[in-house]
């Protein structure tokens, strides 16, 4: 198969919120770049599992009114404008927390418009990366299938955005697999569903559900469903349907398959068990079903720095801090609901832009999921508030690497526009 070769300043790979910041970012620097993304969207997570609620956004205060932004900058800057977009607005939740509830049409639209807005991003859908080489520790060849068409790419810088460190892996950078640490989950929307339920929450359901599992009429993963926040405005209920952790014991690709499929063969009894046993349910009918699971967290590089568990749960600062996460760990492992971890309400730690370098290459740099942190400090950093806030660090570090300045004054500038 021939090939077609493409130069760039900055390749970015991966279109989710990670990405997309990194793009643009990069940009407005002034950059030349490249976008891959696998789909035929941008968002990443936040479309194809439709998410629905951006984390991370905003500081936990139990007693605010109006939510707080953790930092200024481009993340504060997309919320602005999906809520603008999809008309919606900050929504406190349980201990504190703030979310922002959106639509995952709209943030696809608010995606596609802040990357064109740049000027210098060239987006490149249906795009999957199958090889990264490095020499002399530059990544300095990236060979992608683009709508079964082969391309080669040589950067000068990359941000590698997958969520799984795919190109930084490929070329050589050591990583970790976090796949066993979190359980992934199904959303699926049901329309003319009582708009009272929202308010009431899913005691009822929950009531109903085990007692269908005790008498085994359904799955015990059933008992696992979780109400999306924010949904339930005009009958419309987002529900989320978390499964259980992957067995370390098989192959990934193949768990991922066997989740996708089985995951949704529960959907039309667990449809049919809501409609026939509890009320508010009576008249639903099931509207979507995600494109995608929500993987909530996958392979990681072992960067130049790791975030520690301590210094999230202490709020540490670094002086290479170059994004602020404000989530608190939230795993969710083997039991029906989360596991959280909080730090001090109105506070926030910093994340050292040496978590975004792979030690083995000079020239890449991660944001997103796939950046270097220990297991409980992912299940915060992870978000997509907080990949929003890497996602702009890398693709202004990788700008000022790619016209040869230096990191230095990139973090400087970053702490800056975040301030």
């Amino acid at each position: 198969m021939s090939t077609t070769t493409l130069t760039c300043d900055v390749l970015v790979i991966g279109g989710g919120a990670a990405g997309v910041a990194a793009a643009t970012a990069a940009g407005r620097a002034g950059a030349q770049v490249v976008l891959l993304e696998r789909y035929g969207f941008l968002g990443g997570l936040a479309t194809t599992a439709q998410v629905g609620t951006i984390c991370g956004m905003y500081l936990r205060d139990t007693t605010s009114t109006e939510a707080t932004p953790v930092a200024g900058g481009f993340a504060n800057e997309y919320a602005a404008r999906l809520q603008k977009s999809g008309t919606t607005k900050p929504l406190r939740v349980d201990q504190g927390l703030w979310v922002l509830p959106y639509s995952p049409p709209a943030f696809a639209r608010v995606a596609d418009a802040v990357v064109s807005e740049s000027g210098n991003v060239t987006v490149i859908l249906h795009a999957t990366v199958a090889e990264a080489r490095a020499e002399k520790s530059r990544m300095n060849l990236v060979r992608a299938l683009a709508w079964n068409e082969l391309l080669t790419f040589q950067p000068k810088a990359v941000v590698d955005c997958t969520g799984e460190a795919t190109a930084a892996a490929l070329a050589g950078a050591n990583s970790e697999t976090g796949a066993t640490d979190q359980s992934p989950a199904l959303v699926f929307v049901l329309e003319k569903v009582d708009p009272g339920l929202a308010e009431r929450g899913l005691l009822e359901v929950r009531r109903e559900l085990r007692r269908a599992v005790e008498n085994g009429s359904l799955p015990a993963i059933c008992e696992r469903l979780a109400l999306v926040p924010g949904a339930g405005a005009n009958g419309r209920l987002a529900l989320k349907l978390s499964l259980l952790p992957a067995n370390p014991d098989r192959a990934l690709w193949q768990q991922v398959t066997d989740w996708e499929r089985e995951s949704r063969a529960l959907l039309e009894p667990l449809h049919h068990f809501l409609v026939e046993n509890v009320p508010a349910f009576r008249n639903a009918r099931l509207d979507s079903v995600a494109p995608q699971l929500g993987v909530r967290s996958g392979r990681r590089i072992l960067g130049r720095a790791r975030l520690a568990d301590e210094e999230v749960l202490s709020a540490r600062k670094s002086s290479l801090g170059i994004a602020r996460g404000c989530w608190p760990m939230e795993r969710w492992g083997k039991s029906p609901r989360p596991e959280m971890n909080y730090f001090a309400e109105r506070d926030y730690y910093e994340i050292s832009l040496d978590c975004l370098r792979p030690v083995e290459l000079k020239n890449v740099f991660v944001a997103g999921r796939c950046l270097s942190a220990e297991t409980g400090a992912m299940t915060s950093a992870r978000v997509i508030g907080t990949a929003l806030a890497t996602g702009w660090a890398a693709g202004t570090v990788a700008a000022f690497q790619a016209s040869g300045h230096s990191l230095d004054d990139a973090v400087a500038l970053i702490r800056k526009q975040t301030s």
